[in-house]
């Protein structure tokens, strides 16, 4: 205000000035450049201006248009399109220095590891559903996890650089760049990927570390650290295990491809061994009958557990096993029952959590979602949860539904985007 005279405000950019008095508009377009020093900065500006804000304005509403899923209920809808431009926008980005993009799991400050790299989080949770709308950049996040990320792949979580960050492996990390590979060649049938030297040479390495892993006898691998990220006390998880059948399904489907049949059924065969072992070693006697554990020692202990950020809900979408078979049927019943702790089974919002944050997780409600089991419930839920900026958290308030931990979790935001778009598509809702 001049002088603190409240009439009339004077708003100033560079050497423009315009005076707005009460209720009077001026729109005026910022030109906002980046670059590695002023110079870059200053020309990218200059060339912006040249492509005009009318240009740049339309070009951005397309790119959105497109990528939006319209199903007639505008709730749903919301919580779909937001959560995945959020994904696109926090999960994924081009480094100044070097022009690549990098992957992290969520790059907001309220996040609390943000611009930390995960396999899981970026080959599974982010990348679904970029990869239904968008096959190109798909492409682009597969080079980066096999190029720049490859050589500590199981890592526990790393800086963008593809160094380390936090220590520990962990077995559904290592699997996750193969399952996104094949997911999105089972899409695009891009062969030319699928052969670079780059990718092949990953896939082999990723082999070599899986190796080291198994049992000496079994066909089960052990892992350090769960899904959730936590030391697990028995080595032999059976939703990790239950990864490692399907990934090794989807190296034997991939070099088929490429018209390597004896590695083909060398990898099916390891398939199978491994899904027979888990069926002979990871069963047990639970409250409703025989039941999957969730984690084994092989020598007789276990421990029956869950967890939402790898779920054994998921066992029929990785293609383990029937929805309607007896034993996942008990052990699903188990996981929503007053013996699992972290079932919040007695609440007003009722869905999974585990030691690691002991409330109900949006990922649980994602598991819900594309496992088909309690899936109702799932979307109830979400009609009644209140997200920050409707985006993603961690975990949510079993009475209240406000968000507890993890606020902003972009890669927890665009699996639910994408467990919530199958969810619409498998009910016909989708326009």
């Amino acid at each position: 205000f001049e002088n603190g005279n409240d009439e009339k405000l004077n708003f100033i950019i560079g050497m423009e000035i315009k005076k707005l008095k009460p209720n009077e508009k001026n729109i005026i377009n910022i030109y906002i450049g980046i670059g590695l020093e002023e110079y870059g900065a200053v020309t990218s500006v200059i060339q912006m201006r040249r492509n005009t804000y009318e240009s740049i304005y339309n070009n951005t509403i397309k790119w959105l248009s497109d990528r939006t899923v319209i199903s007639g209920d505008d709730y749903l809808d919301n919580i779909v399109n937001i959560n995945y431009f959020y994904n696109h926008f926090f999960t994924t980005g081009y480094a100044l220095d070097t022009d690549e993009i990098v992957l992290v799991t969520s790059r907001s400050s309220r996040y609390y590891v943000s611009s930390a790299y995960w396999d899981r989080d970026s080959m599974i949770w982010s990348f679904l559903p970029i990869l239904e709308r968008d096959k190109k950049y798909a492409r682009k996040m597969l080079e980066y996890s096999f190029m720049r990320q490859i050589h500590n792949v199981g890592i526990h979580s790393r800086y963008i650089n593809g160094t380390i960050l936090e220590p520990g492996f962990e077995l559904d990390e290592l699997c996750a760049p193969v399952i996104a590979l094949s997911k999105y060649i089972e899409k695009t049938n891009d062969m030319e990927l699928l052969e670079e030297k780059y990718i092949q040479k990953g896939l082999n390495y990723i082999i070599e570390i899986l190796e080291t892993k198994k049992h000496p006898v079994k066909n089960l691998y052990k892992t350090m650290l769960g899904p959730s990220d936590d030391f697990e006390k028995y080595p032999y998880l059976t939703y990790c295990n239950v990864l490692v059948f399907k990934m090794l399904l989807d190296y034997s489907k991939l070099f088929k491809l490429i018209d390597k049949i004896d590695l083909s059924k060398k990898y099916e065969n390891m398939a199978y061994e491994v899904r027979n072992d888990i069926l002979s070693n990871c069963i047990v006697e639970g409250p409703f009958g025989k039941m999957f554990a969730w984690s084994v020692d092989l020598n007789g202990n276990y421990i029956l557990n869950d967890e939402p950020a790898g779920s054994l809900k998921l066992l029929p979408y990785y293609s383990f096993c029937n929805i309607d078979d007896t034993i996942y049927q008990n052990t699903v019943k188990w996981i929503h029952s007053e013996y699992n702790i972290y079932s919040f089974s007695k609440s007003p919002l009722s869905e999974i959590g585990c030691s690691h944050s002991n409330h109900p997780w949006v990922l649980g409600l994602c598991n819900s979602l594309l496992s088909n089991m309690r899936a109702d419930n799932a979307i109830t839920i979400l009609r009644k949860i209140s997200f920050d900026n409707e985006v993603a958290c961690e975990s949510f308030d079993e009475v209240t539904g406000e968000s507890r931990i993890g606020e902003d979790f972009a890669s927890c935001a665009g699996f639910l985007s994408y467990s919530l778009l199958e969810y619409i598509k498998n009910n016909k809702l989708l326009k």
